[in-house]
């Protein structure tokens, strides 16, 4: 892979790095945002469902919109967008607007994960597709070892508004980087391709993702609880656990770039059968005594950790292998599916955590899970690998 692909991948990375760790600030800044603001910590919960769900609503009216910018231009706007609303988070005068600054993230949210995938796709050849998207992913996974706990420290530290506003900073660092790197891209010629793009496979791939997320946030919103039952403890405990779920994430995203492009199918399901064997060793903790099986709770974090980081991998580049006359709009549906299942995965964890345990939540996301890796199982031909073309793509400069 030539360098200056390398360089445009990592930039990519990067926003990806911010735009993770924008989304999720307010996790690790709970009480300090709560007591700035003067609301309940369940209040600023709610920024997370809120962003969730409008991602959700605004992506496709506004993948409409941008359907004819050079993508470059779409993935420029989209973080400069992110570093307006950090920015404007950071000098919030109340809540109102604090939920109207990261309503502007979470409108370009859905658009630039919509395009980053087909960008970094483009930047390569069809066989190295898998790759690139993993390279563009890790920055997600790193958002979780090293930007969540670095706000958060940074926000203990010197306040919240702080944290959002370096976030803020970075993000128009990383704009500019941006279009200074990217080639200028023009957007995909989808003419008349409007009411074509959802297919069958597109439809299985969609089933499959909000099954894999629903089930994979019905738990992981409560991680804190697994965490307390299966190892008996919490605190530091719990901050390593995250760790290493993270760090386990990084090594999944490198096995997934290695594996992916070469066995598509294959490596959905062994990422999806992973996830479902994590859950039902942790669901087997959680029937003893609290601690008792520390060292398979451990085991099962994780694996869950190295293989769910590869399952957004899997899924998202299945949608741009098959031929489709508009990639973009097509990506753009599987991110309100993944949204959708973010966004209703907390709700529905925290139904069964009031009427029943933390152990049936767990027996329910693995449940999910399985119908997940059943989807994909049955779709043969939806995750098949791309054709080798019989030449290298050329790539505009």
């Amino acid at each position: 892979m030539p360098g200056s692909t390398v360089l445009r991948l990592v930039v990519l990375a990067a926003a990806a790095f911010v735009y993770v760790t924008a989304e999720t600030l307010p996790i690790g800044l709970l009480p300090e945002i709560s007591s700035d603001m003067g609301v309940s910590e369940s209040s600023v919960g709610l920024l997370l469902t809120f962003y969730a769900y409008g991602v959700a609503v605004m992506t496709m009216p506004l993948i409409t919109f941008v359907r004819r910018w050079p993508r470059r231009r779409v993935v420029v706007v989209t973080v400069a967008a992110l570093a307006l609303s950090q920015l404007l988070s950071a000098v919030a005068v109340g809540y109102p607007m604090l939920v109207i600054a990261r309503m502007i993230c979470a409108a370009t949210h859905g658009v630039f994960w919509a395009v980053v995938a087909p960008v970094a796709a483009s930047l390569v050849a069809p066989t190295m597709r898998g790759k690139a998207i993993a390279t563009v992913y890790a920055g997600t996974s790193l958002a979780l070892v090293a930007g969540n706990p670095l706000t958060a420290a940074l926000g203990q530290w010197l306040g919240w508004r702080t944290a959002a506003a370096c976030i803020g900073v970075v993000s128009a660092v990383i704009a500019v980087t941006l279009f200074a790197v990217l080639p200028r891209m023009e957007a995909v010629d989808a003419g008349s391709s409007r009411g074509k793009v959802v297919d069958r496979s597109l439809v299985l791939i969609c089933v499959a993702t909000f099954l894999a997320v629903l089930g994979h946030f019905v738990a992981y919103t409560y991680f804190s609880l697994l965490v307390d039952r299966g190892l008996g403890s919490i605190g530091t405990t719990l901050t390593l656990m995250l760790l290493l779920y993270g760090l386990c994430g990084v090594i999944g995203i490198w096995i997934i770039g290695k594996t992916f492009d070469r066995w598509p199918r294959h490596s959905t399901i062994v990422s999806l059968s992973v996830v479902a064997a994590a859950l039902l060793i942790l669901w087997t903790t959680l029937q003893s005594a609290p601690g008792s099986l520390a060292a398979l709770a451990v085991l099962a974090i994780g694996l869950w950790g190295l293989a769910f980081t590869t399952v957004p991998v899997c899924l998202q580049s299945s949608v741009l292998n098959a031929p489709r006359p508009d990639p973009d709009r097509a990506s753009a549906i599987y991110v309100v599916s993944f949204q959708v299942a973010i966004a209703s995965g907390a709700l529905i964890g925290g139904v069964i955590i009031d009427r029943s345990s933390i152990a049936v939540v767990t027996a329910a996301a693995c449940v999910l899970v399985v119908a997940a890796l059943v989807t994909v199982v049955l779709g043969r031909g939806t995750f098949a690998a791309p054709d080798r073309p019989k030449a290298s793509l050329a790539h505009s400069e």
